[in-house]
């Protein structure tokens, strides 16, 4: 997947706030189950896709004392969560590819709620970040997973669509994280779906996919309304530990 797509899309995203709303109770949920997890005093965190900052604005009462680092591809984006944190003076913002991470750490947690997905290797990037960490640190992020958006996909019928793949749950499993599936739906009919896509910067396609005609469009359109106009995210709340110290 071209990364330099993904960061224009996500800079384009004017409005990503208000049309975020599952992202929002994501990062929350996400917050919530770091929360119960026992960290160091005034732990060093690392943020990969921070995005506007839902994900910061979630655990920064949880984490007082932190010091993080917040990361994000898009310059837009890591623009927008500066402006949310100013007078914070315990955040440090980079731009940068979580996939190929140029910070030095270790990190006591490292953290990413809905940006793994964009990842072309999300093993390899996982492995690497795991570098960084302390010993006994924690890698905890949300990604969507295979299944997401699959009421989209069928109105397709024999139409190609341009949805990008997403990583399969058993898969993260198998990388040695604990996993949680959660659902969310997003209604509105298929063209609230494509303006929620566009309004949170997901309308990427996948790599070679040609647009619909207009025609096929309003046919996709049309079978998805008729199904009931909702598609559903499937997301994963994944953590591992690093080795603690021998």
């Amino acid at each position: 997947m071209s990364q330099r797509l993904v960061c224009e899309a996500f800079g384009r995203a004017d409005d990503y706030d208000s049309h975020a709303g599952v992202q929002q109770q994501v990062a929350a949920m996400l917050a919530h189950a770091v929360a119960a997890q026992a960290l160091p005093p005034a732990p060093r965190v690392l943020e990969i896709g921070c995005g506007t900052g839902f994900l910061g604005a979630a655990l920064m009462p949880v984490l007082s004392d932190a010091r993080w680092v917040m990361s994000d591809l898009s310059p837009a984006m890591l623009a927008r969560a500066r402006a949310r944190f100013a007078g914070h003076d315990r955040v440090d913002y980079r731009v940068m590819d979580g996939q190929t991470p140029d910070v030095e750490g270790p990190f006591d947690l490292i953290v990413s709620s809905l940006a793994f997905q964009w990842f072309d290797d999300l093993g390899g990037a996982a492995a690497r970040l795991q570098t960084l960490l302390a010993p006994g640190g924690l890698l905890a992020f949300t990604t969507m997973i295979a299944g997401s958006f699959a009421e989209w996909r069928a109105a397709h019928e024999d139409a190609p669509c341009g949805l990008v793949d997403y990583p399969d749950a058993a898969d993260l499993r198998a990388m040695g994280f604990a996993v949680r599936e959660v659902e969310w739906a997003v209604e509105g009919g298929g063209r609230g779906f494509l303006r929620h896509l566009r309004g949170i910067g997901a309308d990427v396609p996948r790599a070679g996919h040609r647009p619909l005609s207009a025609g096929q469009l309003r046919r996709v359109i049309g079978r998805f309304d008729s199904q009931g106009g909702r598609a559903t995210y499937r997301v994963a709340l994944c953590l591992r530990r690093n080795a603690a110290a021998q």
